[in-house]
């Protein structure tokens, strides 16, 4: 269940709209109409100002499903028809939810492919990480404790950073993502490597 507040003093007309995302190595999403997944109630709403209006979303699809799937739920303002006579800009909002579906059985895993670095648009040099999901089920990088090294230095990122500075860090069944990670790596360090301790949960 997903709720919206409506903290506007106007109704809020909202639909829900569910698409099918596969994620690419950069994490950018390519979606697909999924319709016929999920049943949503209600699929539209008139939310009252300063009202809450509780979206309830049920799998539709097989229950015993082979490989974890992943969705896009996007919460959509509804652009209201203005007058003829009137003219005026509306701003509309969109709120995205990811939600996974994975099979009743099966733990993720996580296998460092490569490593490298990266230089952002201030001169910052970052580590890139590289990683494979070899198994049936979604798994979730923050969900990690990485250990960094090169030399003399080396830094540990712990879940909570990699969640507070990764976010959800997705990687589908079968399919590689490359992250940078939130580590300003000092001057001389050309190379790293990566351990990844991965521990999953339901």
């Amino acid at each position: 269940m997903i709720s919206v507040v409506n903290n506007g003093s106007q109704a809020l007309p909202v639909e829900a709209i569910m698409l099918r995302a596969t994620l690419d190595e950069a994490g950018v999403p390519k979606t697909t109409k999924a319709d016929e997944d999920f049943l949503i109630m209600p699929p539209q709403a008139l939310i009252a100002p300063g009202a809450t209006q509780n979206f309830r979303i049920q799998w539709l699809g097989d229950p015993m499903l082979e490989s974890s799937q992943s969705y896009l739920l996007y919460l959509s303002q509804i652009p209201v028809k203005l007058p003829a006579t009137r003219s005026a800009v509306q701003v509309v909002m969109s709120i995205g939810v990811m939600i996974n579906v994975g099979p009743p059985r099966g733990l993720a895993s996580l296998q460092v492919i490569e490593t490298g670095v990266t230089t952002d648009k201030q001169g910052k040099r970052h580590p890139t990480l590289t990683v494979l999901n070899p198994s049936r089920v979604h798994a979730l990088l923050p969900q990690s404790t990485i250990r960094l090294a090169a030399g003399n230095w080396s830094t540990t990122l712990t879940s909570g950073l990699l969640k507070e500075r990764v976010g959800i860090g997705l990687v589908e069944p079968g399919h590689r993502r490359k992250f940078i990670l939130p580590v300003d790596l000092p001057p001389g360090v050309g190379s790293i490597q990566a351990q990844l301790d991965f521990r999953p949960t339901r």
